[in-house]
């Protein structure tokens, strides 16, 4: 037998977020005849497998019902002395909680030699994406992975734990974190001690809630959290506070909203020159979103600025367009669209302080349209929003030509 065809490798697939997945998991997967993926596995990464593989799932998630780990080594060995080769497809990392020194003691007391690729685990990859640090010189000098999901006999030793001082990073955690919350507090940790926690980390239904020791469990079961969630305790759970205030400050000096009108495949590189030159004196981190008339939807250029710059893309229909005035009507936007104009009715739209569908007094122009490499750009904020007013010599702005993209 072929020694490539018994290859088995034990692969961390990471958080959640695909991209986080190692270059080198993603080559393995790719060889592999056979892949057991556990619950947790985010299924995209599934892409890197072959298209003729084998995919077998062998749920396992915290507080679920899951396949004996008995069963999964079998069906491992069985594959394997079949000649097929065989990836284990773990959440995170295999060797942090994902039982892969178990799997590679009973591969290797079957003769079997194993590949470990390692993944990044939850229990630093969640914290970070709220901007907590795990160690950090002036909160904790030390963290600890611990799994809340033992009782009894298994219960850590929560009382030691609050002693360290260090930051605790707990894995299947959230089923009891009433209880852990209080063993914690009786052991003497301070009722004020940050805590996070954090579900479906790096993944887009990322949610998290933040509160004091003494209030935790209560607003985590307030806000409807549950597995898969880190749960993160310590001083160093307050830096996704200032992470959160500072959040907040960038979003008060977000005030401008900016309409675009272009033509059909316009480049995104196009769209960013006709924006910043429409902004002038105004900083760009003053936009809060960009907006257009809804048949733009799917237009590549404007998807790529928005994702770019991760500034949400608003859109309008022409009856929604058509009920703002234009102080300069555009002919070709009529006669291809039936509106007098694009950019600044949707500036104007998009800067309402509501999502009210129709421009009210809350909202006024601070740059009319303007024109630049076929693009046309407005720039609405609401009437109270602090903005830098176009120079008063500004050149006049005309309506777009005939031969002019209709916007």
């Amino acid at each position: 037998m072929h020694a490539a065809m018994t290859r088995a490798w034990l692969i961390g697939a990471g958080p959640g977020d695909v991209e986080l997945m190692t270059l080198k998991a993603t080559r393995a997967l790719a060889q592999a005849d056979v892949v057991l993926v556990d619950d947790l596995v985010n299924p995209d990464v599934l892409q890197f497998a072959r298209a003729d593989a084998q995919v077998v799932y062998v749920g396992k998630r915290g507080g679920h019902p899951s396949t004996p780990q008995a069963d999964i080594v079998a069906q491992m060995l069985a594959h394997l002395r079949a000649g097929r080769s065989v990836a284990r497809l773990k959440g995170g990392d295999p060797f942090v909680f994902g039982r892969g020194g178990e799997e590679l003691q009973a591969l290797h007391a079957a003769g079997i030699d194993a590949d470990v690729i390692n993944g990044i685990t939850a229990g630093i990859a969640a914290p970070a994406a709220l901007g907590i640090a795990v160690t950090h010189r002036d909160y904790a000098q030390g963290v600890v992975f611990v799994t809340g999901h033992g009782a009894g006999s298994s219960e850590p030793d929560w009382a030691a734990l609050a002693a360290t001082r260090m930051t605790l990073v707990i894995y299947m955690g959230m089923r009891r974190l009433g209880e852990i919350a209080g063993a914690l507090l009786a052991a003497g940790l301070p009722a004020e001690t940050p805590c996070a926690a954090i579900e479906s980390a790096t993944r887009p239904g990322q949610r998290h809630v933040l509160a004091p020791l003494r209030e935790f469990a209560e607003a985590v079961a307030r806000a409807g959290l549950g597995s898969p969630a880190i749960v993160v305790i310590g001083r160093v759970a307050s830096l996704a506070l200032a992470r959160e205030a500072a959040q907040g400050d960038a979003r008060a000096r977000q005030t401008l909203s900016v309409g675009i009108g272009c033509r059909l495949h316009s480049e995104a590189a196009d769209i960013e020159a006709a924006v910043r030159a429409a902004l002038g004196s105004n900083d760009f981190a003053q936009i809060r979103t960009i907006a257009t008339i809804d048949s733009k939807a799917d237009e590549p250029g404007l998807l790529e600025f928005c994702s770019r710059h991760q500034l949400p893309l608003r859109l309008f229909s022409r009856e929604q367009i058509a009920a703002v005035a234009v102080a300069s009507p555009s002919a070709a936007a009529r006669a291809h669209l039936g509106v007098d104009g694009v950019c600044e009715p949707c500036a104007l739209l998009a800067a309402t302080a509501t999502d009210s569908t129709t421009a009210t007094q809350a909202a006024r122009l601070v740059v009319r349209k303007r024109t630049h490499a076929g693009i046309t750009v407005a720039i609405a904020a609401a009437t109270r929003a602090a903005f830098s007013e176009a120079p008063s010599d500004a050149p006049p702005i005309h309506p777009a030509s005939q031969d002019q993209d209709p916007r």
